[in-house]
This record gives structure tokens, C-alpha cells and sequence, in this order.
């Protein structure tokens, strides 16, 4: 894990946003669990954070690596925004 990784909160957002990453470079969550040898419930805990552990980190790192660290980071930021954009609008 690096210290950038702090920045996301596992969880549905940052499911979504690497599952989305990856489809957008044509490949999918699934394809790179098989790629990986591995489990793809295991993949989705460490993104939901109910890995949180050495391996769960190092398991949610290399995922946001291969999805493509920048555009898990801009997408992620997007996500989170318009999240607090809602939260804000329903609480008015």
C-alpha cells in the first residue's frame, strides 16, 4: 500500500470507480480477477474495506495500479463531490 492509497475510503464509491476504470480500458473487474488467480470476492472485500489487513491493502493496491492510479483518483474525486454536492442539497 502507498500512502497516496489513504486518500480513499473503501466502500460502494470505490467498487464502483475501480470496477468502472477497468471496464473503460476494455477490460473488466472479473477479467482481472482471472488474470490474477484471484477470488473475485475477495477482490470486492478489499475494495468494501472488510479486508483490511496486510493482504487486503496490498490485494486493494495493486487493483487501483492496475485500473490505472490516475484515473481511480480523478474518478474516485468526481464520485465524492457529487456525493457531498447531494448530501448538501438534501439537507437544505
Amino acid at each position: 500500500m502507498t500512502l497516496s492509497d489513504n486518500i480513499f475510503q473503501p466502500g460502494v464509491i470505490l467498487h464502483e470507480v475501480i470496477a468502472g476504470a477497468f471496464k473503460a480500458s476494455g477490460s473488466s473487474f472479473d477479467a482481472w480477477c482471472v488474470e490474477n488467480n484471484v477470488n473475485r470476492t475477495t477482490a470486492r472485500q478489499a475494495t468494501y474495506g472488510q479486508s483490511g489487513g496486510d493482504r487486503g491493502k496490498e490485494l486493494l493496491s495493486r487493483m487501483i495500479n492496475d485500473a490505472g492510479r490516475e484515473v481511480v483518483s480523478i474518478s474516485y474525486r468526481a464520485r465524492i463531490d457529487a456525493e457531498a454536492k447531494r448530501c448538501n442539497e438534501a439537507a437544505a
